[in-house]
């Protein structure tokens, strides 16, 4: 029999046909409401899917494989006993390339001091600077797995000199120093950047608040593309105003869209972007690409890629 696929997500159609176009012999449905669920869940053996209704997962009777199109999976966390039998997967290392882009980027705005030089345009205001260059920084990447490890061998190819912090001790490509999880504030406190790239966990819950921001140097800056929860927004928002770190770029937040009356609009030395640094156009390609491997794979019996550990949380 044809594997049974159903594809909910707000871009399900375009998924779908991409899944459809490789894979011609399964069979695909697809949507993003509670009719296509009611519909068609009930039967699919596979999943795709980013967050999905948690309370629906009774009704997959059928379900033994969920593709999750995110590199992070706490989302699934909640419902861990529920699938207990149904293998998940994510697309880890899908966003890499285009999340060290934009680390990169931010980081030349923030030494630059782009977002001053922007509102002096806007004022017909000349009014020269001088900097440092990038090479000869210090850049402390928290989280080194795919995107961090892209992020470290990017950076040093910049000149810059990266320290990276991760769960396990093992050497990252690019980073002159590891350091593990105990001495996140000593890297913290060497850093002219820092940039958070962790799975969301019960322990990177909150992994960089009051205390860790001021353990940082006045003059450094911190880049959040992880999740909102793994930075403490009121502790940051208390460091850039008082002074306790230079400035930051934010592209994930506790409430999206980031509501007008946040105080993070009015600091001048931050950078605001709508959560864009982990979705490149060809975003349904590269998931899709994920899936028809892992697809084979499940229909041969063989180990599909990106499983997610649950013991890990990712």
């Amino acid at each position: 029999m044809p594997l049974r696929v159903l594809v909910y997500h707000r871009r399900a159609r375009e998924l779908a046909q991409l899944v459809r176009e490789r894979l011609p012999d399964v069979e695909v449905a697809a949507g993003f409401d509670d009719d296509t669920l009611t519909r068609h869940l009930a039967d699919a053996e596979a999943l795709i899917a980013f967050h999905f209704p948690l309370d629906a997962l009774p009704r997959a009777k059928s379900l033994r494989w969920i593709q999750l199109t995110s590199a992070g999976a706490e989302q699934v966390m909640p419902a861990r006993a529920a699938l207990e039998r149904v293998v998940v997967t994510n697309t880890r290392g899908i966003h890499a390339e285009l999340m060290a882009d934009y680390t990169l980027g931010v980081m030349v705005m923030l030494q630059w001091g782009f977002p001053r030089i922007l509102r002096d345009q806007q004022a017909r205001t000349w009014a020269p600077r001088l900097v440092l260059p990038l090479a000869g920084r210090t850049l402390a990447v928290v989280g080194a797995g795919a995107i961090g490890g892209e992020i470290a061998r990017r950076a040093a190819a910049f000149g810059l000199r990266v320290l990276a912090v991760k769960r396990t001790p093992g050497p990252v490509e690019g980073a002159a120093e590891v350091l593990t999880a105990p001495q996140l504030r000593e890297g913290l406190g060497r850093a002219d950047f820092v940039v958070l790239v962790v799975p969301v966990t019960a322990e990177t819950r909150r992994l960089v608040g009051g205390s860790e921001l001021r353990a940082m140097r006045s003059t450094a800056y911190l880049i959040n593309i992880a999740r909102a929860s793994v930075l403490d927004e009121g502790a940051l928002v208390q460091a850039v105003r008082e002074g306790w770190i230079a400035g930051a770029a934010l592209d994930v937040f506790e409430e999206e869209p980031l509501p007008t009356t946040s105080p993070l609009w009015e600091l001048p030395n931050v950078i605001i972007t709508p959560h864009i640094a982990g979705e490149p156009a060809d975003y349904a390609r590269r998931v899709a690409d994920v899936f028809v491997d892992n697809a084979v794979r499940f229909r041969r019996g063989e180990p599909l890629r990106n499983v997610v550990d649950f013991e890990r949380g990712y």
